[in-house]
Protein backbone atom coordinates (compact mmCIF):
# COMPACT_ATOMS: atom_id res chain seq x y z
CA UNK A 1 0.00 0.00 0.00
CA UNK A 2 2.82 2.42 0.88
CA UNK A 3 4.58 1.65 -2.39
CA UNK A 4 1.37 2.25 -4.32
CA UNK A 5 0.84 5.64 -2.65
CA UNK A 6 4.48 6.57 -3.26
CA UNK A 7 4.28 5.56 -6.92
CA UNK A 8 1.03 7.53 -7.37
CA UNK A 9 2.62 10.62 -5.77
CA UNK A 10 5.70 10.41 -8.01
CA UNK A 11 3.57 9.89 -11.14
CA UNK A 12 1.27 12.79 -10.21
CA UNK A 13 4.25 15.08 -9.66
CA UNK A 14 5.75 14.11 -13.00
CA UNK A 15 2.44 14.81 -14.78
CA UNK A 16 2.21 18.19 -13.02
CA UNK A 17 5.79 19.11 -14.00
CA UNK A 18 5.08 18.27 -17.66
CA UNK A 19 1.53 19.60 -17.82
CA UNK A 20 1.94 22.82 -15.84
CA UNK A 21 5.59 23.87 -16.28
CA UNK A 22 5.00 27.52 -15.36
CA UNK A 23 3.27 26.74 -12.05
CA UNK A 24 5.86 24.05 -11.27
CA UNK A 25 8.73 26.44 -11.97
CA UNK A 26 7.26 29.17 -9.79
CA UNK A 27 6.64 26.75 -6.91
CA UNK A 28 10.17 25.36 -7.23
CA UNK A 29 11.64 28.87 -7.31
CA UNK A 30 9.66 29.88 -4.22
CA UNK A 31 10.86 26.78 -2.38
CA UNK A 32 14.45 27.44 -3.41
CA UNK A 33 14.19 31.08 -2.34
CA UNK A 34 12.79 30.04 1.05
CA UNK A 35 15.65 27.58 1.54
CA UNK A 36 18.47 29.85 0.31
CA UNK A 37 17.44 33.13 1.95
CA UNK A 38 15.79 31.86 5.15
CA UNK A 39 16.60 28.26 6.09
CA UNK A 40 20.25 28.17 5.01
CA UNK A 41 21.54 31.32 6.80
CA UNK A 42 19.39 30.87 9.91
CA UNK A 43 19.80 27.14 10.50
CA UNK A 44 23.24 26.17 9.15
CA UNK A 45 25.34 27.90 11.87
CA UNK A 46 23.29 26.17 14.57
CA UNK A 47 23.64 22.80 12.84
CA UNK A 48 27.44 23.13 12.70
CA UNK A 49 27.73 24.32 16.30
CA UNK A 50 25.36 21.65 17.63
CA UNK A 51 27.13 18.82 15.85
CA UNK A 52 30.46 20.09 17.20
CA UNK A 53 29.19 20.45 20.79
CA UNK A 54 27.65 16.98 20.83
CA UNK A 55 30.92 15.37 19.77
CA UNK A 56 33.07 17.39 22.18
CA UNK A 57 30.79 16.73 25.17
CA UNK A 58 30.54 20.35 26.25
CA UNK A 59 26.74 20.51 26.51
CA UNK A 60 26.49 19.56 30.23
CA UNK A 61 28.91 22.36 31.11
CA UNK A 62 26.97 24.90 29.05
CA UNK A 63 23.59 23.98 30.52
CA UNK A 64 24.60 23.17 34.09
CA UNK A 65 22.78 26.24 35.46
CA UNK A 66 19.52 25.71 33.48
CA UNK A 67 19.32 21.91 33.74
CA UNK A 68 17.43 21.78 37.09
CA UNK A 69 14.64 23.98 35.68
CA UNK A 70 14.09 21.77 32.63
CA UNK A 71 14.39 18.65 34.75
CA UNK A 72 11.62 19.81 37.10
CA UNK A 73 9.30 21.42 34.54
CA UNK A 74 9.70 19.03 31.61
CA UNK A 75 11.36 15.92 33.02
CA UNK A 76 14.37 16.35 30.72
CA UNK A 77 18.00 15.42 31.16
CA UNK A 78 20.66 18.02 30.38
CA UNK A 79 21.03 16.71 26.82
CA UNK A 80 17.26 16.57 26.38
CA UNK A 81 17.09 20.21 27.55
CA UNK A 82 19.60 21.13 24.87
CA UNK A 83 17.50 19.50 22.12
CA UNK A 84 14.35 21.19 23.40
CA UNK A 85 15.89 24.68 23.64
CA UNK A 86 17.40 24.65 20.16
CA UNK A 87 14.32 22.97 18.71
CA UNK A 88 12.22 25.78 20.16
CA UNK A 89 14.34 28.68 18.93
CA UNK A 90 15.84 27.35 15.68
CA UNK A 91 12.65 25.95 14.18
CA UNK A 92 11.77 22.86 12.16
CA UNK A 93 13.37 20.30 12.03
CA UNK A 94 16.13 21.16 14.55
CA UNK A 95 14.43 19.45 17.50
CA UNK A 96 14.09 16.16 15.60
CA UNK A 97 17.62 16.47 14.22
CA UNK A 98 19.14 16.86 17.70
CA UNK A 99 16.95 14.12 19.17
CA UNK A 100 18.21 11.70 16.52
CA UNK A 101 21.84 12.83 16.93
CA UNK A 102 21.76 12.50 20.72
CA UNK A 103 20.23 9.04 20.50
CA UNK A 104 22.88 7.91 17.99
CA UNK A 105 25.63 9.23 20.29
CA UNK A 106 23.94 7.47 23.28
CA UNK A 107 23.57 10.74 25.18
CA UNK A 108 19.87 9.95 25.75
CA UNK A 109 18.00 6.65 25.85
CA UNK A 110 15.16 5.53 23.59
CA UNK A 111 12.41 6.59 26.04
CA UNK A 112 13.92 10.08 26.35
CA UNK A 113 14.12 10.30 22.57
CA UNK A 114 10.49 9.27 22.04
CA UNK A 115 9.33 11.73 24.67
CA UNK A 116 11.42 14.55 23.17
CA UNK A 117 10.15 13.78 19.68
CA UNK A 118 6.55 14.54 20.69
CA UNK A 119 7.16 18.21 21.50
CA UNK A 120 10.73 19.39 20.72
CA UNK A 121 10.17 20.19 17.01
CA UNK A 122 8.57 23.63 16.62
CA UNK A 123 8.37 26.72 14.42
CA UNK A 124 11.01 29.32 15.26
CA UNK A 125 10.13 32.72 16.80
CA UNK A 126 11.57 34.48 13.74
CA UNK A 127 9.32 32.49 11.39
CA UNK A 128 6.31 33.24 13.57
CA UNK A 129 6.92 36.97 13.98
CA UNK A 130 8.20 37.79 10.49
CA UNK A 131 6.59 35.37 8.04
CA UNK A 132 3.28 34.63 9.78
CA UNK A 133 2.42 37.88 11.54
CA UNK A 134 4.14 40.60 9.49
CA UNK A 135 4.37 39.18 5.95
CA UNK A 136 1.23 37.01 5.82
CA UNK A 137 -1.33 38.37 8.30
CA UNK A 138 0.19 41.90 8.28
CA UNK A 139 -0.39 42.49 11.99
CA UNK A 140 2.15 43.89 14.44
CA UNK A 141 0.63 43.87 17.92
CA UNK A 142 -0.03 40.19 18.55
CA UNK A 143 3.49 38.74 18.70
CA UNK A 144 3.48 38.12 22.45
CA UNK A 145 -0.01 36.59 22.45
CA UNK A 146 0.93 34.37 19.51
CA UNK A 147 4.08 33.17 21.29
CA UNK A 148 2.07 32.47 24.44
CA UNK A 149 -0.46 30.39 22.48
CA UNK A 150 2.06 28.36 20.48
CA UNK A 151 4.53 27.73 23.29
CA UNK A 152 1.79 27.06 25.85
CA UNK A 153 0.40 24.38 23.53
CA UNK A 154 3.92 22.92 23.34
CA UNK A 155 4.14 22.88 27.15
CA UNK A 156 0.71 21.22 27.42
CA UNK A 157 1.77 18.62 24.85
CA UNK A 158 4.95 17.89 26.81
CA UNK A 159 2.93 17.46 30.01
CA UNK A 160 0.52 15.02 28.33
CA UNK A 161 3.36 12.86 27.02
CA UNK A 162 5.33 13.28 30.23
CA UNK A 163 2.49 11.41 31.93
CA UNK A 164 2.40 8.88 29.08
CA UNK A 165 6.14 8.16 29.28
CA UNK A 166 6.27 8.69 33.05
CA UNK A 167 9.15 11.16 32.85
CA UNK A 168 8.87 12.41 36.44
CA UNK A 169 12.11 11.04 37.79
CA UNK A 170 15.15 11.95 35.72
CA UNK A 171 18.65 11.16 36.89
CA UNK A 172 20.87 13.88 35.51
CA UNK A 173 24.59 13.29 35.51
CA UNK A 174 27.43 15.61 34.62
CA UNK A 175 30.10 13.22 33.43
CA UNK A 176 33.08 15.10 32.17
CA UNK A 177 33.93 14.15 28.62
CA UNK A 178 37.64 14.17 27.73
CA UNK A 179 38.49 17.39 25.94
CA UNK A 180 39.85 17.50 22.43
CA UNK A 181 43.39 18.71 22.98
CA UNK A 182 45.13 18.04 19.68
CA UNK A 183 44.71 20.75 17.10
CA UNK A 184 44.48 18.16 14.36
CA UNK A 185 41.63 16.37 16.18
CA UNK A 186 39.85 19.66 16.81
CA UNK A 187 40.20 20.65 13.16
CA UNK A 188 38.90 17.29 12.05
CA UNK A 189 35.87 17.62 14.32
CA UNK A 190 35.08 21.02 12.83
CA UNK A 191 35.43 19.63 9.29
CA UNK A 192 33.16 16.69 10.09
CA UNK A 193 30.57 18.99 11.71
CA UNK A 194 30.56 21.29 8.67
CA UNK A 195 30.15 18.42 6.20
CA UNK A 196 27.41 16.76 8.29
CA UNK A 197 25.55 20.06 8.54
CA UNK A 198 25.78 20.78 4.80
CA UNK A 199 24.43 17.31 4.07
CA UNK A 200 21.50 17.96 6.41
CA UNK A 201 20.73 21.45 5.08
CA UNK A 202 20.93 20.25 1.45
CA UNK A 203 18.50 17.43 2.20
CA UNK A 204 16.13 19.96 3.78
CA UNK A 205 16.32 22.09 0.66
CA UNK A 206 15.24 19.13 -1.45
CA UNK A 207 12.25 18.46 0.80
CA UNK A 208 11.21 22.13 0.77
CA UNK A 209 11.32 22.34 -3.04
CA UNK A 210 9.47 19.05 -3.56
CA UNK A 211 6.70 19.89 -1.15
CA UNK A 212 6.39 23.44 -2.49
CA UNK A 213 5.62 21.78 -5.83
CA UNK A 214 3.22 19.46 -4.02
CA UNK A 215 1.36 22.42 -2.51
CA UNK A 216 1.14 24.02 -5.96
CA UNK A 217 -0.33 20.76 -7.29
CA UNK A 218 -3.00 20.82 -4.60
CA UNK A 219 -3.92 24.41 -5.50
CA UNK A 220 -4.09 23.53 -9.19
CA UNK A 221 -6.30 20.49 -8.59
CA UNK A 222 -8.70 22.06 -6.07
CA UNK A 223 -9.00 25.46 -7.73
CA UNK A 224 -7.49 28.67 -6.45
CA UNK A 225 -10.62 29.97 -4.75
CA UNK A 226 -12.10 26.81 -3.23
CA UNK A 227 -12.12 26.03 0.48
CA UNK A 228 -9.86 23.04 -0.11
CA UNK A 229 -7.30 25.27 -1.85
CA UNK A 230 -7.15 27.39 1.31
CA UNK A 231 -6.60 24.48 3.71
CA UNK A 232 -4.96 21.52 1.94
CA UNK A 233 -1.75 23.36 0.89
CA UNK A 234 -1.04 24.12 4.57
CA UNK A 235 -1.41 20.43 5.33
CA UNK A 236 1.19 19.69 2.65
CA UNK A 237 3.68 22.58 3.16
CA UNK A 238 3.06 25.27 5.76
CA UNK A 239 4.74 28.29 4.15
CA UNK A 240 2.68 28.01 0.95
CA UNK A 241 -0.41 27.08 2.94
CA UNK A 242 -0.08 30.01 5.34
CA UNK A 243 0.17 32.37 2.37
CA UNK A 244 -2.97 30.85 0.82
CA UNK A 245 -4.98 31.14 4.03
CA UNK A 246 -3.81 34.71 4.69
CA UNK A 247 -4.83 35.80 1.16
CA UNK A 248 -8.24 34.12 1.37
CA UNK A 249 -11.60 35.76 2.06
CA UNK A 250 -11.93 34.10 5.47
CA UNK A 251 -12.48 36.27 8.55
CA UNK A 252 -9.43 37.21 10.60
CA UNK A 253 -10.27 34.97 13.61
CA UNK A 254 -10.62 31.95 11.32
CA UNK A 255 -7.42 32.81 9.42
CA UNK A 256 -5.50 33.24 12.66
CA UNK A 257 -6.86 30.00 14.12
CA UNK A 258 -6.10 27.92 11.02
CA UNK A 259 -2.62 29.37 10.51
CA UNK A 260 -1.53 28.78 14.10
CA UNK A 261 -3.01 25.28 14.11
CA UNK A 262 -1.15 24.29 10.93
CA UNK A 263 2.00 25.96 12.24
CA UNK A 264 1.88 23.72 15.31
CA UNK A 265 1.31 20.64 13.14
CA UNK A 266 4.05 21.51 10.65
CA UNK A 267 2.61 19.79 7.58
CA UNK A 268 3.58 16.69 5.60
CA UNK A 269 6.77 18.42 4.44
CA UNK A 270 8.02 18.73 8.01
CA UNK A 271 7.02 15.13 8.69
CA UNK A 272 9.13 14.02 5.71
CA UNK A 273 12.04 16.21 6.89
CA UNK A 274 11.75 14.75 10.38
CA UNK A 275 11.73 11.20 9.06
CA UNK A 276 14.96 11.99 7.21
CA UNK A 277 16.53 13.38 10.40
CA UNK A 278 15.67 10.15 12.26
CA UNK A 279 17.31 7.89 9.69
CA UNK A 280 19.51 5.30 11.36
CA UNK A 281 17.62 5.38 14.68
CA UNK A 282 14.88 3.07 16.03
CA UNK A 283 12.53 6.04 16.42
CA UNK A 284 9.19 5.74 14.63
CA UNK A 285 7.77 8.69 12.73
CA UNK A 286 4.33 7.77 14.09
CA UNK A 287 5.46 8.98 17.54
CA UNK A 288 6.23 12.38 16.04
CA UNK A 289 2.95 12.55 14.09
CA UNK A 290 0.91 11.74 17.21
CA UNK A 291 2.78 14.40 19.18
CA UNK A 292 2.28 17.10 16.55
CA UNK A 293 -1.40 16.21 16.18
CA UNK A 294 -1.90 16.69 19.93
CA UNK A 295 0.08 19.95 19.71
CA UNK A 296 -2.13 21.22 16.86
CA UNK A 297 -5.34 20.34 18.75
CA UNK A 298 -4.06 22.16 21.85
CA UNK A 299 -3.23 25.23 19.74
CA UNK A 300 -6.68 25.22 18.11
CA UNK A 301 -8.48 25.23 21.47
CA UNK A 302 -6.14 27.82 22.98
CA UNK A 303 -6.81 30.22 20.10
CA UNK A 304 -10.54 29.57 20.47
CA UNK A 305 -10.32 30.26 24.21
CA UNK A 306 -8.39 33.50 23.65
CA UNK A 307 -11.03 34.74 21.19
CA UNK A 308 -13.87 33.79 23.56
CA UNK A 309 -12.15 35.70 26.37
CA UNK A 310 -11.50 38.57 23.90
CA UNK A 311 -7.77 38.54 24.64
CA UNK A 312 -7.01 38.78 20.91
Amino acid sequence: MKRLIFFAAVLSTLIFLLGFPKQAFMASAEGLELWFYTVLPSLLPFLILSDFLIHTGKIPELLRFFAPFFQKCFGLSVYGSYAFILGLFCGYPMGAKLTGDLLREKKIDITDARYLLTFSNNASPIFISSYILLNSLKIQNTSMITFVILYSSTAITSFIFRIWYRRFSVHTTYMKTPEVTLKSSLGRLIDVSIMNSFETITRLGGYIILFSIGAAMVIQITGKHSVLAMILPAFVEITTGIHQIADSSLTFPLKYMLILTFTSFGGISTIAQTKGMLSGTPLSISVYIIGKTVNAVCTFFLVLLFFILKII
